[in-house]
């Protein structure tokens, strides 16, 4: 049984009430973990019930609450909103016993965005995690390979691959690790046609925003001077690449079209 907890009547109970009611009920070493530290780090909407984790041999239960025994040890505890709650790593691993795939995205996305945690993070908490039977880290790992996380191959080898697409599709002459812009101060990956040119980003987005606006720039700056300019990522190239071949089609059609 949990420790008893008495509230005042007069108080409206909000997510965070509930939330410190489950948290003292669960005891000394409770901590808010799964949606509930999600929650907390703006990762997710607050859930119906409190999520905390308690350590083995602790309290079963808390008014209102889920509770949850770690199969690995909680060993880093951080303070949000003066609550103590699983550090962004642990709670999007946890997060993804509990979600489906598509689902974990978000969480996933806004974490990396909002610099809470970076991609080499959570693949390095997934190695510090991973015990047979854990399905968190096995289903993170999943979704970030899914989403073209799988860490930035070298250059080389995604080039190759988008060259091996463009083999296979019939489209040329490609040209790679061409200069463009103002005074050639650009490079671009790759140029097929004379004003079709191709990207190739690792990750599905740059996490940094200083970056993504730079690039932005650079793109915009290219398109002006009449220059297509045509964005891809490494699931597009492995997984979509029926795409690809027929949006560079598209692009060299129009370039024919206007001599």
């Amino acid at each position: 049984m949990g420790r008893k907890v008495v509230r005042a009547g007069a108080a409206p109970l909000s997510p965070e009430q509930a939330l410190w009611i489950a948290i003292l009920a669960g005891g000394p070493e409770a901590v808010a973990s799964h949606a509930s530290a999600a929650w907390l780090w703006g990762l997710a909407a607050a859930p119906s019930r409190p999520v905390i984790t308690v350590p083995r041999g602790g309290p079963t239960r808390a008014p209102g609450a889920v509770v949850r025994r770690p199969s690995l040890p909680v060993y880093r505890v951080s303070t949000r909103w003066g609550l103590p709650c699983t550090d962004p790593l642990r709670t999007i691993v946890d997060l993804a016993v509990d979600l489906d795939p598509a689902d974990l995205d978000g969480p996933v996305d806004r974490a990396i965005v909002s610099r809470l945690v970076s991609v080499e993070g959570l693949f390095a908490e997934i190695d510090r995690s991973a015990r047979p039977g854990r399905r968190g880290p096995a289903a993170l790992r999943e979704t970030l390979d899914r989403r073209g996380f799988g860490g930035k191959p070298p250059e080389s080898v995604l080039e190759s691959r988008f060259l091996r697409l463009c083999a296979w599709a019939r489209l040329g002459p490609v040209v790679t690790q061409v200069t463009a812009g103002p005074a050639g101060c650009y490079r671009i990956d790759a140029q097929v046609g004379r004003t079709v040119f191709v990207e190739l980003d690792g990750y599905a987005f740059h996490a940094s925003p200083e970056q993504k606006t730079a690039d932005e720039r650079r793109r915009n700056r290219l398109r002006l001077e009449g220059r297509v300019v045509l964005v891809y990522t490494w699931t597009d190239i492995v997984h979509d690449g029926h795409r690809v071949v027929a949006e560079i089609r598209e692009a060299l059609a129009h370039e024919l079209a206007a001599g």
